[in-house]
């Protein structure tokens, strides 16, 4: 739905667009509200039902078109505008990682950051975005021969699908925290939302440039053998692994972008 949504919006940007971008302003506030019930009722249990149900990293700027003449008073975005937004939000969740990561990695494994980062740092899901994908490390930068071959639409494509990816294994994640009873439940789900803001200026920015998203990312990419239940070491592990290539993904996104953007200013 998302996606014929978004292909109308294609075939006539200019009333559309702007309609949307007033649609988009009004996403944070009701998120807010669908989180704060979703704190109160609790996370639904791990059935098929749950399964079934959209994931949140669809539409996540809860794109809605309306019949009747679109509002043409919002002003569009050229694309410096809408990539320093997108990495503002980047930096903003990445941070958001930051302040807890370590407590997390300190009570989780009884060690720090830089050991159980460079004595796992070789592994890696086949199902998140690769190394081809994203050609660095967490706390790397991107080669510069890399960056000078950037393409804006793919770069956006490619950014947009990745990050709907890290957030189906977050998903799991906050699953994992919840079941467990957590102290960092709360600080995991802030981190889907967070993540959500990111995909949400993504998703405009494909928009305002008529750019036809790919199909949405589903839960199935994160198979069943990944999922099951697996004694705590593993699955600490296993959800480790998420959250590091998931920042690493925002530090992906940040270089990438302020790159386009300091591209098109000059």
């Amino acid at each position: 739905m998302a996606s014929l949504l978004l292909s109308a919006l294609h075939h006539s940007p200019a009333a559309h667009r702007n309609h949307y971008r007033k649609c988009a302003t009004t996403w944070l506030g009701s998120l807010l509200v669908t989180l704060l019930v979703a704190s109160i009722h609790g996370a639904p249990t791990m059935t098929t039902d749950r399964r079934i149900l959209q994931g949140k990293w669809v539409n996540p700027c809860g794109l809605a078109l309306t019949d009747g003449d679109p509002d043409g008073d919002v002003p569009q975005l050229n694309d410096s505008q809408l990539l320093s937004q997108v990495v503002i939000q980047a930096k903003t969740a990445l941070m958001h990682a930051e302040i807890f990561r370590d407590d997390y990695i300190n009570k989780t494994f009884r060690s720090n950051f830089a050991k159980v980062h460079n004595d796992w740092k070789a592994n890696h899901y086949d199902w998140l975005p690769n190394k081809q994908d994203i050609p660095k490390e967490l706390n790397e930068s991107l080669a510069k021969e890399y960056l000078d071959k950037l393409e804006l639409d793919k770069a956006l494509l490619d950014a947009y699908e990745f990050m709907q990816t890290y957030a189906v294994g977050l998903e799991q994640i906050v699953w994992d925290q919840k079941d467990n009873n957590s102290e960092f439940q709360k600080l995991f789900a802030d981190t889907e939302y967070k993540l959500r803001t990111v995909l949400c200026e993504l998703q405009a920015a494909l928009v305002e440039r008529g750019v036809k998203p790919r199909p949405d990312v589903t839960r199935d990419v994160m198979v069943p053998e990944i999922r099951r239940s697996m004694n705590e070491a593993m699955t600490s592990l296993r959800d480790w692994i998420i959250f590091r290539d998931y920042m690493n993904g925002l530090e992906y996104i940040i270089e990438v972008f302020e790159h386009l953007g300091d591209r098109l200013r000059s």
